[in-house]
């Protein structure tokens, strides 16, 4: 999630944003044939299924593909972008939640903290899922080679995480390509298939969904569960948004994507039909045996890019939500010099792969797996249907009752996908649940804490026209030099400032201070990002407006303001205040849980030196105590 195309090029190469989308958007979606319609046959009832069964199967993927994914996102959900950015944060912060006053709107802010706490546990299953499924080919090839699927998949993903740090920049450009190869054999292999058993396409008409349903009224979410496996990437291409734009993505997905998957499915489902012992793995038995081999390859590449884009998304919607303040800042690494969206966060990066690497180690199969996969996504749907049911509301002049109606039609439609993999919780769905569950605690200690540690603050401070006026301070030893204080607030008196002048009597003959502020919309041009404000007692007070997705380099944006009004900003120091958080002695109620894990996770948070990107020579840092 992580490839964006630049108009110029489209122009020289008209298809070059499709090809990219491709592989970028459609990676997670576009391998889901390697075991969606196998899980749903074997959720109707393994080998004992009947031709009904397949057809069934395949009008209850056909349909959620359409329903779901071409007419909730692609028609629908895609339009609602934040300054041409998609994502379940986009929505957050459209809706305007992380800062305004919530009152009744408290659960939209609780919805889509809990979507992009699911997506985040996604990030988890999704390279398990897929590479685990891919390296399954080997039963098909060599049923010899069964034992080496799980330690040849660990391999693989080791593979691909440790690969994160080298940046994807000079790799992506292959993704498309390599995918539009995957769609292509995908179409040519379904095609393969349906020739051979016309009668599949029986599949298309949706009463054969509702009469499988209705005939297996107790496997009913099973069966609904399994086929939501056809549909677990949609969310992506919401998330991807940004990097190519809703007519691109609407473009590849109608015309090259979608076509292909609906292909191979009825193929697999024609193989079904002719031999039924094709269970064990219908996407490969629909491959003429010498082409078992390169097939292999193929899904495994394919795989490898839905996991890397299932990974970088993770990072990017980390990245969201550090700047948003809903988790610990983290040290980002922007591994491309022409793209802020090519980041890599390392800590995030080693605890997904030891994650992912365990839940291949436990589960060992896919057909084990897919009962924990889908849960996470299928609740971030509902999140996400409920937040853009609340945008079309607020900003999108409709009608209240043509609201309504879509409200019911999205709501029901995903409550039914939700509900249905609410079956799984027992058998490996608790999995993802957990680690959705770990991570929205994580933000809310987080946001409690932060907001504990600004109101703990004003002991130390006081609002800076205050200190500015003080007469008391005249006698203070005066330093020429220039310093810059950071505050969290550009109205009150940095910690930092107050604390010297307070206990150490020095004043600087000039002060700058600088507030960083993140604005609710994902880039702020450079004629918007500094505000400069001349206070009195030689003092000057900048305001920084950085958006979610950009690099935040206080120096190199504060340099040129500086330097306007006389000041050598290579000559200035940098003091900044640092909490040192101290939680109850006593834990005797969830608030002082809170106040611990926040305060261990200050401990291991990124600095503000290296979040900011001051000199490390030229800055001093001002520790002081923070009681919760």
């Amino acid at each position: 999630m992580s490839l964006s195309f630049s108009r110029d090029r489209q122009r020289v190469l008209p298809f070059a944003a499709e090809i990219g989308a491709l592989g970028v958007v459609f990676g997670d979606i576009g391998t889901s044939p390697l075991y969606a319609l196998k899980q749903g046959v074997l959720a109707v009832g393994g080998t004992n299924f009947g031709h009904a069964d397949v057809l069934g199967l395949l009008s209850l993927i056909t349909w959620s593909i359409i329903l779901s994914v071409t007419v909730k996102y692609v028609m629908l959900v895609l339009r609602a972008d934040n300054d041409g950015e998609g994502g379940i944060l986009a929505l957050v912060t459209l809706l305007d939640l992380h800062r305004s006053a919530l009152g009744l709107r408290w659960y939209l802010l609780g919805a889509g903290l809990i979507g992009a706490a699911m997506l985040i546990g996604d990030g988890v299953l999704t390279p398990a899922m897929s590479v685990l499924s891919a390296i399954e080919g080997l039963q098909v090839i060599s049923p010899a080679l069964d034992h080496w699927i799980v330690p040849i998949t660990v391999l693989v993903l080791l593979g691909v995480f440790l690969s994160q740090r080298l940046g994807t920049e000079r790799i992506a450009s292959f993704y498309g390509p390599i995918m539009l190869f995957w769609f292509s054999s995908l179409g040519i292999l379904g095609i393969y298939g349906i020739v051979q058993a016309p009668q599949v396409l029986a599949g298309l008409d949706p009463r054969a969904g509702i009469a499988t349903l209705m005939d297996n009224p107790g496997l009913a979410g099973v069966i609904l569960g399994a086929c939501f496996l056809a549909i677990t990437g949609g969310e992506a291409l919401y998330a991807d948004l940004g990097h190519f734009g809703r007519k691109t993505i609407a473009r590849a997905w109608l015309f090259v994507a979608m076509p292909a998957l609906l292909l191979n499915y009825f193929g697999q489902g024609a193989i079904l039909l002719n031999n039924p012992n094709a269970v064990r793995n219908p996407f490969y038995d629909l491959c003429p045996d010498p082409f078992d081999i390169p097939l292999l390859a193929l899904a495994t590449a394919a795989t490898v890019i839905a996991s890397q884009s299932i990974i970088t998304g993770v990072f990017s919607l980390a990245k969201q939500a550090i700047e948003l303040g809903y988790l610990p800042p983290m040290r980002i690494r922007y591994t491309s010099e022409h793209n802020e969206q090519h980041i890599y966060v390392g800590r995030l990066n080693w605890l997904l792969m030891v994650a992912c690497i365990a839940v291949v180690l436990g589960f060992e199969a896919s057909d084990r797996l897919a009962s924990a996969y889908g849960i996470a996504v299928a609740f971030a749907m509902v999140t996400t249907s409920i937040l853009f049911i609340a945008q079309v509301n607020r900003s999108w002049g409709w009608p209240k009752p043509a609201v309504w109606a879509l409200g019911v039609g999205l709501l029901s439609l995903d409550a039914a996908f939700a509900t249905s993999n609410l079956t799984k919780l027992h058998d490996g769905g608790w999995l993802p649940l957990t680690i959705a569950g770990i991570v929205i605690f994580v933000m809310v200690s987080w946001r409690r804490g932060l907001e504990g540690v600004v109101a703990q603050q004003v002991r130390f401070t006081e609002p800076m026209d205050e200190f500015v006026a003080r007469k008391d301070r005249a006698n203070d030893a005066e330093s020429p030099r220039t310093a810059i204080f950071l505050s969290r607030a550009g109205a009150m008196t940095p910690v930092a400032l107050s604390r010297m002048a307070d206990l150490l009597k020095i004043r600087f003959q000039r002060g700058v201070i600088v507030s960083v502020w993140i604005a609710a919309r994902p880039r702020v041009s450079v004629e918007d990002r500094v505000r400069v404000t001349v206070l009195e007692g030689g003092f000057v007070r900048v305001d920084l407006r950085f958006g979610y997705m950009q690099q935040i380099d206080v120096p190199s944006v504060l340099g040129p303001a500086l330097s306007a009004r006389g000041v050598d900003p290579d000559e200035a120091i940098y003091v900044i205040g640092h909490e040192r958080i101290i939680p109850p002695d006593e834990v005797t109620r969830m608030r002082d849980v809170v106040a611990h894990v926040f305060a261990f996770l200050a401990r291991n948070a990124e600095r503000s030196v290296d979040r900011f990107g001051l000199p490390r020579s030229r800055t001093v840092e001002i520790g002081y105590p923070v009681k919760l």
